[in-house]
């Protein structure tokens, strides 16, 4: 993520939206929800250029994905697919890992990164004194937290979660 933004803010958008790819597809499909803002900003900023390499990153990440897949499991699937198959359309029990509230993220945010977490919350009350040419770039950087934390909130299924009973 911090590599793509990077890459995003030095004006380098066909390079972000693969590094986007590359974080989604072979790393965690559900980080594809922070990497929205970065994608769709790029695709409007150069979208030829964007669009190839996102295109050609992930096509060629997902093939590399399924001959290791198929290596490992002896049949042509998908383990990126799957997952989010199971995750999102439900085809897996959500409980069963256990659930927490819609405040999980928010706890756990502070507890993984402390006061960086609130500064990074609190990023958004910058925008209206930041310098106007910088607004939409600022925006699309910070944006991803705010995306992150309605989403898995309002899903059940947490994977993280405490030792208490």
């Amino acid at each position: 993520m911090s590599l793509s933004s990077a890459l995003f803010l030095f004006g380098k958008p066909a390079a972000a939206v693969a590094i986007a790819a590359t974080g989604v597809i072979p790393g965690w499909p559900f980080s594809i929800l922070a990497f929205l803002p970065v994608t769709v900003y790029s695709l409007f900023r150069m979208f030829k250029y964007a669009f190839i390499s996102g295109a050609f990153t992930s096509l060629a990440l997902m093939v590399i994905s399924v001959c290791v897949d198929y290596f490992y499991y002896g049949k042509w699937t998908s383990s990126v697919l799957n997952l989010l198959i199971y995750d999102v359309v439900g085809g897996g029990e959500s409980h069963l890992y256990g659930t927490e509230g819609p405040l999980f993220y928010l706890r756990n945010g502070f507890n993984n990164f402390n006061f960086c977490f609130i500064l990074a919350l609190l990023f958004i009350a910058t925008l209206p004194i930041a310098r106007k040419k910088y607004a939409p770039e600022l925006l699309v950087i910070i944006s991803p937290i705010y995306i992150w934390l309605a989403f898995m909130s309002l899903q059940p299924h947490k994977e993280e979660r405490s030792d208490q009973n």
